[in-house]
């Protein structure tokens, strides 16, 4: 019996218990302290998370500033080497230009992103607010620093296109003058070909007066030479500076034509021809540039 009432004692006890934290589960004081220990927990997620981002965006900005600085580095030792170059090498330049101020542009996006983050944060982190500062700071200075390059390399490239022109100019007047040099030398050689040229022609007494270089009146006519200029006899031209020996192809030669004694000797050959050896090229020809022989066969 005792027994059972300690039983039946311990299990009023227990539904006392439970009947009581039924009610404070359900009173307004447990639900309110519950649900601010959710809020609590959902901001400290979020910190957790905005603190993570800010960390990895204040690592990618450090990164792009080491990326920065090598292509600007690169950017100035190129356009130190390459002083006084071509347009087309400026162009290339400027390109790379547009390229570091493309990578500055990312990075101020990044900065204005951490900025954001900054200012929609109830917290005032003043350690973030100066570093976003010098980061700011330093971007301003290579930002200025590259649009001085730009000017510079924009400035030169003006300079190389009007030496281009220059030149292209000169170039031109060189061409024209060496074109008109080219034209005067053809000219030149034209009158100094025509100047050397002289002509001959051999034949008997009646192959002559049959081309109309010769005539007789009567049998005791001495006969005259004729002009030799208007004829069409066939002669033979050459540059009289290359030849001093001329065959004739005949015997007792006469030059009908007038010619220094003293410029010409004639020679004759083993068969009985003869030729004329001319001495002194200058005197033979000083009279006239045609030479007529009248030679028997």
């Amino acid at each position: 019996m005792k027994t059972f009432i300690r039983i039946f004692s311990l299990s009023l006890a227990t539904a006392a218990i439970l009947i009581s934290c039924k009610d404070v589960k359900q009173s307004d004081e447990y639900q309110a302290l519950t649900n601010r220990i959710d809020s609590l927990q959902k901001v400290n997620k979020q910190l957790k998370s905005n603190y993570n981002e800010t960390l990895d965006l204040l690592n990618e900005i450090e990164s792009g500033f080491t990326d920065l600085s090598e292509a600007e580095h690169s950017l100035i030792a190129l356009s130190i080497e390459n002083q006084g170059d071509t347009v087309s090498r400026r162009d290339i330049m400027l390109k790379e230009v547009e390229r570091v101020k493309n990578k500055i542009a990312d990075q101020q996006q990044k900065i204005d992103n951490l900025q954001k983050q900054l200012s929609g944060s109830n917290a005032k982190n003043k350690t973030l607010a100066a570093t976003i500062n010098r980061l700011q700071s330093e971007l301003d200075q290579k930002t200025a620093v590259i649009a001085d390059l730009q000017q510079t390399i924009s400035s030169q490239r003006e300079e190389i296109g009007k030496l281009t022109g220059t030149v292209a100019g000169l170039e031109q007047d060189v061409a024209d003058l060496k074109e008109q040099s080219e034209s005067q030398q053809q000219t030149i050689e034209m009158q100094d070909k025509s100047y050397h040229t002289v002509s001959y022609i051999c034949g008997t007494e009646a192959e002559l007066i049959e081309w109309g270089l010769f005539e007789r009146k009567g049998i005791f006519d001495a006969g005259r030479l004729l002009d030799v200029a208007g004829t069409a006899a066939d002669f033979k031209s050459f540059d009289r500076r290359e030849i001093r020996l001329l065959p004739t192809g005949g015997k007792h030669i006469k030059l009908l034509t007038n010619h220094p004694d003293y410029s010409y000797t004639i020679i004759k050959n083993s068969d009985g021809s003869e030729n004329i050896q001319i001495n002194d090229t200058e005197a033979f020809w000083s009279i006239s540039r045609f030479l007529v022989v009248r030679i028997r066969k």
